[in-house]
Formats: C-alpha cells, sequence, structure tokens
C-alpha cells in the first residue's frame, strides 16, 4: 500500500485519519495495515496516537474491534493510552481501565484475556476485560480456562492483590460481572474442592465484598416489584411517581458519600435509576443534602 512509503502519517490531521480509516475496507487492507503496526514500532505509536485522540468517535471503536487488529496491538494500545494517563496529576488506574474498557466489544475482550501472560501481569485490567463478557463468551471463557487447566481458585486469585475497595468499585460499575461472581460462587460452594489457607481467604473476602453488593441486589429487585419502570421509563420525569427516586435517596443517604457515585452507577445499570436525567437529580439531591441537610 502507498501509504507505507508516504508522510501522510506524519502530516494528517486527526480528521484526516479518521476519514483514512473509514475508507480502509475489511479484510487485506485493514490486515495489511495491522502487520505492518507489528513491525514498524514507529508507524504503530503514531496511528495509537491518533486513535487515542478520537477514542470517543464510533470510527475508532469499529477500527478497535475488527479481528484484523491482533490482540498483541490492542494490549499496545491499552498501555500507551495507559502512558498518556499516567502523566496526569490525578491519575487512577480504576478509572481508566473503566474508560478503557468501553471501547472494546465482548469478542475482542475475550481475544485480549487470551493473552494468558500478559493477562497475569495485571489482574486489575483482567476484571475489567471480564466484565465485558456477554453470557456467550463467558462461556468461552470457561472453557479457554479448562484448556489451560484452570480452576475456579485461579479465577478467583486474580482478585487476591487487589484493595476491597478496588474491587468494590469494579463490581458496582459492572453488575454483569457482579451477578456471574456470585453464580461462580454459589456453584463452588456445591463443588466438593477443599479449600485452605490463603484460598479460603481470598474467597472469604471476596464473598464478603459480593455480600455488601447483594444488599443493593435485594433493593433493585423491591423497587422492581413495587414499580412498573418499563411504565416509568416512557414517561416525562414529571409524569413518574417520584416515591422511586425518594427511596433511592433516602438509601443512599445512609452510606459514606465517597461510595454514593459508585452504587448509583450500579442502580442504573440495574434499571431503577431511569436515565440521565434521574441520575443527575439524583448526585444534585445528595450535593444539597450534604451541604444544607435537605434535598431541594
Amino acid at each position: 500500500m502507498r501509504w507505507k512509503a508516504s508522510q501522510f502519517w506524519k502530516n494528517a490531521s486527526p480528521n484526516e485519519l479518521l476519514s483514512f480509516f473509514l475508507t480502509i475496507d475489511k479484510g487485506e487492507d485493514l490486515r495489511s495495515l495491522a502487520e505492518h503496526m507489528l513491525v514498524d514500532s514507529e508507524f504503530c505509536d503514531l496511528v495509537f496516537e491518533y486513535l487515542w485522540l478520537l477514542r470517543s468517535e464510533d470510527a475508532t471503536k469499529k477500527f478497535l474491534n475488527d479481528e484484523s487488529i491482533t490482540p498483541e496491538l490492542l494490549m499496545r494500545f491499552i498501555y500507551f493510552g495507559y502512558g498518556k494517563q499516567f502523566l496526569l496529576e490525578t491519575f487512577d488506574s480504576n478509572s481508566y481501565f473503566l474508560q478503557i474498557r468501553d471501547l472494546f466489544n465482548s469478542a475482542q475482550s475475550l481475544r485480549i484475556l487470551s493473552l494468558g501472560e500478559e493477562m497475569d501481569r495485571d489482574p486489575t485490567l483482567k476484571i475489567h476485560l471480564l466484565s465485558n463478557l456477554d453470557p456467550q463468551t463467558w462461556e468461552a471463557y470457561f472453557d479457554l480456562l479448562e484448556e489451560k487447566n484452570m480452576t475456579m481458585q485461579t479465577l478467583l486469585g486474580i482478585f487476591a492483590n487487589l484493595r476491597e475497595n478496588e474491587i468494590r468499585k469494579i463490581l458496582l460499575n459492572s453488575h454483569t460481572l457482579y451477578y456471574y461472581l456470585r453464580m461462580m460462587m454459589v456453584s463452588g460452594k456445591q463443588n466438593t474442592e477443599v479449600t485452605e489457607g490463603k484460598e479460603m481467604e481470598n474467597r472469604n473476602r471476596l464473598e464478603s465484598i459480593l455480600d455488601s453488593i447483594h444488599i443493593w441486589e435485594t433493593f433493585c429487585l423491591h423497587l422492581k416489584d413495587q414499580y412498573d419502570l418499563k411504565q416509568q421509563s416512557v414517561l416525562t420525569p414529571k409524569e413518574r411517581d417520584s416515591k422511586r427516586l425518594s427511596l433511592v435517596l433516602k438509601e443512599l443517604t445512609k452510606i459514606p458519600s465517597i461510595d454514593r457515585q459508585d452504587v448509583l452507577v450500579y442502580l442504573r445499570g440495574n434499571g431503577v435509576v431511569l436515565d440521565l436525567w434521574e441520575e443527575t437529580t439524583v448526585i444534585s439531591a445528595l450535593s444539597n443534602f450534604d451541604r444544607v441537610g435537605k434535598y431541594f
């Protein structure tokens, strides 16, 4: 391809590069580009620079989720962005991985997870990618574990080196991952496999975190039984039953303010906080409560 020998990559604007990506056909053209990225690190970093600038664009996400982009390249992109964010004074790895996981679909997340050794070096990234898996790819991941003779204990072991508040934040931001882990723990209790020592300590710690989130799962089920959320969602905010948000506010004021945002994400993910308007309303009401002791 002529672009390999040209100065296009060094002189193009972000919009010009995005336009170029849009013109690349699937198949040989994209495979050729991906292969060249693997052998030319300067070229690869230049592509990543533009991809990072345009990470919120749909075309970038489409590019990153194409099968021609190898898991090795995707890992390089993830840590390219990590290096960019690390330079910020307020850098937080959990927040970064929450942002980066949204760039990948379920199938691409599974392909990255297949890089066993690389994944073992960064359990935080591994957990965030696991949270991207849908039911079908979860089954494929379990098959992958069996191929490598790995047990459920090995999978649960990825949480061992993370602090409790980190694990809790991750699970609150991914109710799907929380659900599957809870099912795994229930299944594990019925298993005859004996755990002791550090493994038992890790299991007990994770069970304690899951139990603390289960309280919010129960709260969500209660609201779903009490209100027709599907019917509520088609109404304007003023037409909805305000008692539901009052119950949400009442429960959120019972917990430390530092935990409220993550719990609110969980509530919205479970559909009991219906949309952005309700989420911002709750945040504003909680802020007023902390300042003056009343919601509005």
